[in-house]
C-alpha cells in the first residue's frame, strides 16, 4: 500500500497534499525544540553516571542502580501515560513534562554546590526524570497527528528521527566536551536549558488542539482504559505483527549492546576510542535512513519499505561477528558497514512503523496504543541483557554475536513473509 493508499480510504481522489513542512511554522517549532532537547538528553545521559563515578566514587552496583532508575520508569508508569494522553490535550502535557525534567535536574548541580549530593539523590533524580520523559514520549507521538495533515506523516516522522540520529551522533560528543570544561552536574544545566527551550517553542504553537471528548460523557476507570489499549494493540492483526518483531528486535539487540563492547575491547583491540567512532557511525546511518524513508515509502509502499528496513538492520548484523582479531582495516570496515547499515535499516522501520500507527489508530486511543506498544516492545530489554552476558559466558563474545546475528536475520526473514505487514 502507497502513503496515499493507505491515508486516503474513501475511494474517492485524494485532494492535492499540502505543502512540505518546511513551510509549516508550528511544525517547525515542535521540531526545533525537540532537536535541542534531544541534545540536552544526551548530555544528561552522560553526566549523571560520570557525576556519579567522579564526585562520589560510585562502583559498578551503585551504577546499576543508578542505570535501573533511569529506564524503570518505562515498564512503571508507560501504560498510565497513555492513558493520561488520551484523557487531556496533548501540547499541555509536552510543554509540563519538559519544564517538570528541567525542574528536577536542577536539584543535581544544586545539591553539588551544597554539598549533599549523594548516590541515592542521583537515583531519585533519574527516575524522576525518567518518569516524565516517559510520559512526554507517548504523548508527543500521539500528538503529531493533531499538528500535520496524514499524507505528512512520513515526512514529519523522519524530520523527528533525523535529529534524533544528529542528536545520537552529536551529543555525546558535546557532552563530553561539557563535562569537560564545566564539570558534569553544571553540564546538566545544558539539558535544563534545552527542555526549556523546548517548552518555549511548543507554548508557541498555534494550531488548535481538539480536546478529548468521551462519546457518553463518562470516564471509565484507569483500568479499563488501558485494557482499552491492550484490546486496540493485539486484537488488531497489523499493529501485533509489527510489534512482536519490534520486540524480537529489542530483545536481541540489547543481546549486541552488552556483548559487543567486550569483543571489540578485548578480541579486536579497539580501544575506548575506537569502539566509540564504530558505534557513532550507526548514528550516520540512522540519519541516512530518515533522509531516505520518505523517498522509500513513496516508492515501495508504508508496508514493504518497514519490512525492508528491518531486513537490513538485522541482517547487517551478521557483519559484526566476521571481523578478524588483528585490529585490521577491514574489520574496522566491516564493523562500520555493519553499524551503518543497522542504524539506515532500523531509521526506516521505526518511522514507518509509528507512521501505521498514527495513521490507522483512532484519536482517542493513539495515546493508549503508543503506551503499549512501547511498553511491550521495550519490557524484554533486560532479558535481553542477562542473556547476553550468559550467553557471552557460554561461547565467547564473537560466537555470541554470530548465534544474535542469525536470531535477528530469521526473524527478520519471517517478518517479510508476513503479508499483513508487507500488504500494510
Amino acid at each position: 500500500m502507497s502513503s496515499s493508499e493507505l491515508l486516503d480510504r474513501s475511494g474517492q481522489q485524494a485532494p492535492e497534499p499540502p505543502r512540505g513542512l518546511w513551510h509549516h511554522r508550528d511544525f517547525r517549532r515542535l521540531w526545533a525544540g525537540q532537536t535541542v532537547s534531544l541534545l540536552g538528553s544526551r548530555v544528561t545521559e552522560l553526566a549523571l553516571p560520570v557525576t556519579a563515578i567522579v564526585l562520589l566514587d560510585a562502583g559498578p552496583t551503585q551504577l546499576g542502580l543508578l542505570n535501573s532508575a533511569q529506564y524503570l520508569p518505562v515498564l512503571c508508569v508507560t501504560l498510565f501515560a497513555g492513558v493520561l494522553a488520551d484523557r487531556v490535550r496533548r501540547r499541555p502535557l509536552l510543554i509540563a513534562a519538559n519544564l517538570g525534567r528541567a525542574s528536577v535536574l536542577t536539584a543535581v548541580p544544586l545539591l553539588a554546590w551544597l554539598g549533599g549530593l549523594g548516590v541515592w539523590a542521583l537515583c531519585a533524580v533519574a527516575f524522576a526524570t525518567g518518569v516524565l520523559t516517559a510520559l512526554f514520549d507517548v504523548a508527543y507521538q500521539a500528538y503529531v497527528p493533531s499538528l500535520v495533515a496524514k499524507e505528512q506523516l512520513v515526512e514529519g516522522n523522519s524530520k523527528l528521527q533525523a535529529s534524533r540520529s544528529v542528536a545520537e551522533t552529536a551529543g555525546q560528543g558535546l557532552g563530553g566536551t561539557l563535562i569537560q570544561v564545566l564539570t558534569a552536574p553544571v553540564a546538566i544545566l545544558v539539558d535544563c536549558a534545552g527542555y526549556l527551550f523546548s517548552a518555549v517553542m511548543l507554548l508557541r504553537i498555534r494550531t488548535p488542539e481538539t480536546p478529548p471528548v468521551r462519546p457518553d460523557g463518562a470516564r471509565p476507570s484507569i483500568r479499563k482504559e488501558i485494557a482499552a489499549g491492550l484490546r486496540m494493540t493485539l486484537h488488531s492483526r497489523l499493529l501485533r505483527v509489527i510489534m512482536l518483531h519490534a520486540s524480537w528486535y529489542n530483545l536481541l539487540w540489547d543481546i549486541v549492546l552488552v556483548v559487543f563492547p567486550l569483543y571489540g575491547i578485548r578480541e579486536l583491540h579497539l580501544g575506548p576510542a575506537g569502539l566509540g567512532v564504530i558505534i557513532a557511525v550507526g548514528s550516520l546511518g540512522a540519519f541516512g535512513g530518515a533522509l531516505s524513508a520518505g523517498p522509500l515509502g513513496a516508492r515501495l509502499g508504508v508496508g514493504r519499505t518497514m519490512v525492508l528496513g528491518m531486513v537490513v538492520a538485522s541482517a547487517a548484523t551478521l557483519l559484526l561477528p566476521l571481523a578478524p582479531g588483528s585490529g585490521s582495516g577491514t574489520g574496522h570496515l566491516l564493523l562500520g558497514v555493519g553499524y551503518v547499515l543497522n542504524g539506515f535499516g532500523i531509521a526506516v522501520f521505526n518511522i514507518h512503523s509509528i507512521t501505521l500507527r498514527q495513521a490507522t489508530v483512532p484519536a482517542e486511543l493513539i495515546g493508549r496504543v503508543s503506551a503499549t506498544f512501547r511498553f511491550l516492545t521495550w519490557a524484554v530489554i533486560p532479558l535481553g541483557g542477562l542473556l547476553g552476558g550468559l550467553l557471552a559466558a557460554a561461547v565467547g563474545p564473537r560466537a555470541a554475536l554470530a548465534v544474535t546475528a542469525g536470531g535477528l536475520t530469521a526473524g527478520a526473514l519471517v517478518f517479510l513473509c508476513s503479508r499483513t505487514a508487507v500488504r500494510s
